[in-house]
């Protein structure tokens, strides 16, 4: 295979492996981060305790139909998940409690990608 051909296979796995069990043509949906924290008990100034990246499975939830969407995050807590124009209760898939994740509302636009931080709280308080 001549090198032009190998970066184009490359490119297409790559976009494949990133998408999730969406809907729709890949123009809407959503995107963006899952993060967990707090991380520490206490934050004190001059050292900060950021929140770190959250590999699991974020949901997304049609509000009108009740169809449920995945998508597993990639080690930096990234996703990205093409949807249908609507509104979507988005979350993370958690088997144990903490950590856990609030439901966020999320409306996708027509030929629009909606960016998103995911929260999941740790518990350390």
């Amino acid at each position: 295979m001549k090198p032009f051909a190998l970066v184009l296979v490359a490119v297409a796995v790559t976009v494949t492996s990133c998408g999730g069990s969406g809907a729709g043509d890949g123009t809407s949906g959503i995107r963006g981060r899952a993060l967990s924290g707090p991380q520490c008990p206490v934050e004190v100034q001059g050292s900060p305790c950021p929140d770190l990246p959250y590999e699991g499975t974020v949901i997304a939830t049609d509000t009108q139909s009740g169809d449920e969407f995945t998508v597993e995050t990639d080690p930096q807590g990234r996703f990205e998940l093409a949807l249908e124009p609507g509104t979507y209760e988005v979350s993370i898939v958690s088997e144990t409690s903490p950590p856990s994740a609030k439901l966020q509302a999320a409306t996708v636009e027509p030929g629009a990608f909606t960016e998103i931080i995911v929260s999941v709280d740790t518990g350390i308080r």
